[in-house]
């Protein structure tokens, strides 16, 4: 099955992370990418640019908008996500554990619905 894990981060951990911090962190991720693509379990893996670069495409009545945003207060956004095939929930809470990511903020994992419009899975 698969899973959407979203990371959330909590920009004033990275501010506060040392060079040594960070360029740890970018080393764990790239090992960390790579034995997940070896076992088979990475599906995609994408990092977001800040939620201020983001605009917001709402359809309400017939009428569509675009605006600036998100502008919601919260300690952590959407930095990033990856997609993976698991065996179950357990497994892919035990992945997403092992995501450095999760040092400067959290992972939420989500299973994927299936439902039937979507594109079939590559085999």
């Amino acid at each position: 099955m698969r899973y959407v894990c979203l990371v959330h981060v909590d920009p004033s951990l990275i501010d506060a992370a040392t060079p040594e911090e960070l360029a740890a962190m970018d080393r764990d991720n790239q090992a960390a990418n790579a034995e997940l693509t070896a076992s088979g379990h990475l599906i995609l893996d994408l990092a977001l640019k800040e939620p201020g670069t983001a605009r917001i495409v709402r359809s309400r009545g017939g009428k569509v908008s675009a605006t600036d945003g998100p502008y919601i207060e919260s300690k952590e956004h959407l930095g990033g996500f990856f997609v993976i095939e698991a065996r179950d929930l357990e497994e892919a809470v035990a992945i997403a554990r092992r995501e450095p990511m999760a040092r400067f903020g959290s992972i939420e994992v989500r299973a994927e619905m299936g439902i039937s419009w979507q594109q079939p899975k590559p085999t």
